[in-house]
């Protein structure tokens, strides 16, 4: 499957399809959460830590004074769709009986080498 989907010859611009992963979770599992990307084969990841905001859970303020892993922070990531479904379905496991959420949507990339792995 060809993922390239504005053509170069008329837009000068070559973008792909990849997906993104974001999860907001418990400082305290980052760490389980940055592993399970690198063991997957993400090329890499962004952390914005200290999220805040209101959910199931109740409110999240985002900075704590003495304690980062109390806080909310929020891993997100860039790769094909088979390293992001096996991303998801450790997530899943995850997140089952505590605080978190996880989205999946599809994205535009330009440089496709800096996600797939296949180049520098």
């Amino acid at each position: 499957m060809d993922n390239v989907f504005f053509d170069e010859e008329n837009t000068g611009l070559k973008l792909s399809k990849m997906l993104k992963i974001e999860v907001v979770i418990s400082g305290e599992n980052q760490e389980k959460v940055t592993n399970m990307m690198q063991d997957s084969g993400v090329t890499g990841y962004t952390i914005i830590p200290n999220v805040s905001g209101y959910g199931h859970s109740g409110s999240h303020e985002g900075r704590l004074l003495f304690n980062d892993k109390s806080s909310q922070v929020m891993v997100m990531a860039v790769a094909p769709e088979d390293v992001i479904s096996n991303i998801a379905r450790g997530l899943r496991t995850l997140l089952e009986g505590q605080s978190g959420v996880m989205f999946v949507s599809e994205v535009s990339v330009a440089r496709i080498t800096y996600f797939s792995g296949s180049g520098s």
